[in-house]
């Protein structure tokens, strides 16, 4: 089960994506395996266009996507099983044919508050029928605040 909630931080709009860690996540110790982040700030970056505009329809019309160019994370604590996991995201940058992401992934339960890791994702906007980057459309571009362009 997910929750997702808008926010208006400093940074923009964000959206936090809250649910707990599965057991097949986990390795035999319990603690969730290091490619799974990948999945759950995934999970959060399409919470967020959800969010904000109808992306999978833009997609479709344009035939355009986003393809991930660079991924970086940086793990400070292990999750484990049954953890009650937020993950922040918002769009920290918008320029040309890349979008950068931010991420913060939370502990929430038990207490206290712990960050789990920090993650920056920068995505290649490309056009579908010639598989080469483009900048990103306009129809993208207006659901978007002007701090990230």
């Amino acid at each position: 089960m997910t929750q997702e909630e808008l926010l208006e931080p400093e940074h923009g709009s964000q959206i936090v994506h809250r649910f707990f860690a599965s057991y097949g996540e986990t390795d035999q110790s319990g603690i969730v395996h290091h490619a799974v982040y990948l999945n759950w700030l995934e999970d959060a970056r399409t919470a967020l266009w959800r969010g904000r505009m109808p992306f999978a329809q833009i997609e479709r019309e344009q035939r355009i996507t986003m393809a991930v160019t660079t991924a970086n994370l940086r793990f400070r604590r292990p999750a484990r099983f049954d953890d009650d996991i937020a993950v922040e995201c918002w769009v920290q940058r918008i320029q040309g044919a890349r979008i950068t992401t931010r991420y913060r992934v939370w502990r929430q339960k038990p207490e206290p508050e712990e960050l789990l890791v920090e993650a920056e994702v920068v995505l290649a906007c490309i056009d579908l029928n010639r598989m080469r980057p483009v900048r990103v459309p306009e129809d993208v571009l207006k659901h978007c605040d002007p701090f990230e362009k």
